[in-house]
């Protein structure tokens, strides 16, 4: 069984235990602009990231599948994975991650579904940003959004936005290390935090087209779209942020 045959399908039940869960817990979630989430794929969501809670509570409280991007170490721990896989998300490989990424990605907006992706990576996981902040965009969402084959395909800037929160020490960086030797973030002293909600808002900003974007996407023009593209959705979340 590949990859894409482990991801579960949306299951609503599982949407609907996922947030009695975060109620139990006490976790306050608001949906702001809920009519600009687009009711049919294919989609790539772009947002900010500072919890393992995101993916969780994207999936739950848009009530809508999305199959997340997810870091290569999710995919070395056993429970995690099988955890992720049955949410809709898939891991990236140790060995070709933007192959994965290209290729996974591809498949499932042929199919008209909904990607999640992190643009910021492991950063903020590590060193968390005040709620308004926001660290550096990697650019293989734009590639991916540029490069895919698919019609009509649009991008969602999305924001969580903390407005209250607890922040505990969870793990060693030396355990995430060993799941994951090739992220250099991993390769220094401390402890990976863990970031609980305790109230948040899900800012949805404005849909829009990748069609014009490819249009200049070829030749020595291609570089500059990509930093482009990654620049606008960049300042989009920012802005979701500081609304």
């Amino acid at each position: 069984m590949n990859l894409l045959e482990s991801i579960a399908p949306f299951d609503g039940y599982a949407t609907a235990i996922a947030q009695e869960l975060f109620g139990l817990l006490g976790v306050d979630v608001k949906v702001q602009n809920r009519e600009r989430l687009p009711q049919y794929g294919p989609l790539l969501i772009v947002c900010n990231h500072r919890s393992f809670l995101d993916p969780f509570v994207l999936t739950s409280f848009l009530n809508t599948p999305i199959n997340f991007v997810c870091h290569r170490y999710m995919g070395n721990v056993p429970v995690l994975r099988e955890i992720l896989q049955s949410c809709g998300g898939f891991p990236l490989s140790n060995n070709d991650w933007y192959r994965d990424l290209l290729e996974h990605s591809t498949e499932l907006l042929d199919r008209g579904k909904t990607i999640g992706i992190f643009p910021e990576g492991a950063a903020p996981m590590l060193a968390t940003p005040a709620p308004k902040g926001l660290c550096h965009f990697y650019r293989g969402f734009a590639h991916l959004a540029l490069q895919a084959t698919v019609p009509n395909l649009q991008i969602l800037p999305v924001a969580i936005y903390s407005e209250a929160e607890t922040q505990l020490p969870a793990i060693p960086l030396s355990v995430f290390h060993y799941l994951d030797p090739l992220e250099p973030l991993f390769r220094q002293d401390g402890w990976h935090p863990a970031v609980l909600y305790q109230q948040a808002t899900i800012r949805i900003g404005t849909p829009f087209s990748i069609a014009p974007y490819r249009d200049g996407y070829h030749g020595r023009q291609a570089g500059k779209v990509v930093k482009d593209l990654t620049a606008t959705l960049s300042q989009q979340v920012a802005d979701l942020l500081a609304a």
